[in-house]
């Protein structure tokens, strides 16, 4: 199980509070015992980029921190949950956490040491499922949908899918998933994000199965300051 904790700062702190996430707040957490993963993801406002074009339905706000926790199994969730709103309520504009369960589908990355930057640019997006469909044939579509990803989405370093599980915050997007693609580089992205026209094609016409639409997307910088896990489906 993990914890996504989704962040917008005040318009004109922005810079203080990524400094504040990555510098301090990100490695307390680190030095918790209830937590064996922590990962702080900043965002990268520069980068403006619709893969499927002008068409696409996006909803929400941009978001300019993105943390990660994995808890371990004895950790109390509700305790853990109740400390994390009340130390970021002061703090930020917006604030949404899921509890969600994860799908490691493929991952090619090299990582130097345990903790470290991850090289490479990471994009997030939360997913609105079709209301009418069932949790359980929703994930299947989107467990066969990603034997089509891992083969279209040449560029990819890593993919992971997140299925929400519980949304934790009041009044935060209803979504039910969250992709995690992870890219070595920029030109990655832009030249290598599909195979092909026909691969694009394909992949639209597969997830309009079972996603209606999604949040903007979220491009950012990955910081892994704890890792006592390895990671696998």
């Amino acid at each position: 199980m993990q914890i996504m904790i989704q962040l917008q700062a005040h318009p004109r702190q922005v810079q203080q509070f990524r400094h504040w996430c990555l510098h301090e707040w990100g490695p307390s957490l680190a030095q918790a015992a209830s937590l064996q993963k922590v990962i702080v993801n900043l965002a990268l406002t520069e980068i403006q980029l619709l893969p499927y074009g002008q068409s696409e339905s996006l909803q929400g706000d941009a978001l300019d921190v993105v943390v990660q926790l994995w808890p371990h199994l004895q950790c109390n969730t509700v305790d853990l949950l109740q400390s994390l709103q009340q130390v970021l309520q002061e703090k930020v504009a917006k604030m949404h956490i899921y509890q969600i369960i994860d799908t490691e589908v493929l991952n090619r990355q090299v990582l130097e040491s345990a903790t470290a930057q991850v090289p490479g640019i990471k994009i997030m997006r939360g997913l609105f499922l079709y209301e009418d469909l069932p949790d359980t044939a929703a994930k299947r579509m989107w467990a066969h949908h990603s034997n089509l990803a891992a083969k279209v989405h040449i560029g990819l370093s890593r993919y992971a899918q997140h299925w929400v599980d519980q949304v934790i915050t009041e009044h935060s997007p209803k979504i039910r998933g969250l992709s995690d693609l992870h890219f070595p580089d920029l030109d990655s992205i832009q030249n290598r994000y599909f195979d092909s026209e026909r691969g694009r094609e394909e992949i639209s016409h597969d997830i309009g199965h079972f996603i209606q639409d999604g949040t903007v997307r979220f491009f950012g910088e990955e910081y892994i300051l704890k890792n006592e896990i390895s990671m696998h489906g």
